[in-house]
């Protein structure tokens, strides 16, 4: 299996994630979410989701640091660079996510894996779907579809789990056609996983639709 990344963009990613770790109290989302759970792919960002008293913990860690934490009110997001290493902050008051971050947080959405709080993987494959509805001809938008079959394929999904979310938080079923989109249309971002769609995406898609369909 292949990398997308160069290595030393992502273990000083790695090595930015664990510092931030002793900073302050967080649940991982995003690519090194999808990675804890399905251990494929690295990150060369990180995101996160944060409560408020932790956030103002990080937020003073930072600029110790001389790290600014810097508000995108038009993204509903903070952002932060550690190291040359992009972090993208959410927490309950700044967050556009399909999930939003205070359910996660109070809602038993999380787990530990490797040390670290991370979001259930059923919560990020919705994250991610939506991430990759975004920025579907982008780089990080073929990466986002790489983490979906990632989790699809390498995790143990509780679909129980995944249906209560979809009529949650996707009422239009926007996020779930995403997903059928992704195994449907998919062929390199296989191959980077050492699957094939003939194979495994035609499976998976079929369970999908039995579901979603």
């Amino acid at each position: 299996m292949l990398e997308m990344w160069h290595p030393k963009l992502v273990d000083r990613s790695w090595r930015v994630l664990n510092t931030l770790r002793g900073f302050a109290d967080f649940v991982v989302i995003g690519g090194w979410g999808v990675f804890l759970w399905a251990r494929k792919l690295k990150s060369r960002d990180i995101d996160i989701y944060i409560d408020q008293d932790n956030f103002y913990v990080l937020q003073r860690r930072c600029a110790d640091e001389g790290v600014h934490i810097k508000r995108n009110p038009r993204l509903r997001k903070f952002e932060a660079v550690l190291e040359g290493v992009e972090i993208d902050i959410y927490t309950p008051f700044m967050c556009n996510l399909v999930v939003p971050c205070q359910d996660v947080m109070t809602g038993e959405m999380t787990s530990t894996v490797e040390g670290f709080m991370v979001a259930i993987p059923e919560v990020l494959l919705l994250l991610k779907a939506q991430a990759a509805k975004e920025r579907w001809g982008s780089e990080k938008g073929f990466k986002d579809r790489v983490d979906i079959i990632s989790l699809l394929s390498f995790v143990d999904l509780k679909f129980d789990v995944l249906e209560k979310l979809v009529k949650k938080y996707d009422r239009a079923n926007e996020i779930t056609k995403v997903l059928m989109r992704v195994l449907r249309e998919s062929r390199r971002e296989y191959r980077l996983l050492g699957l094939s769609y003939e194979r495994d995406g035609s499976r998976l898609l079929r369970a999908l639709e039995r579901r979603f369909g």
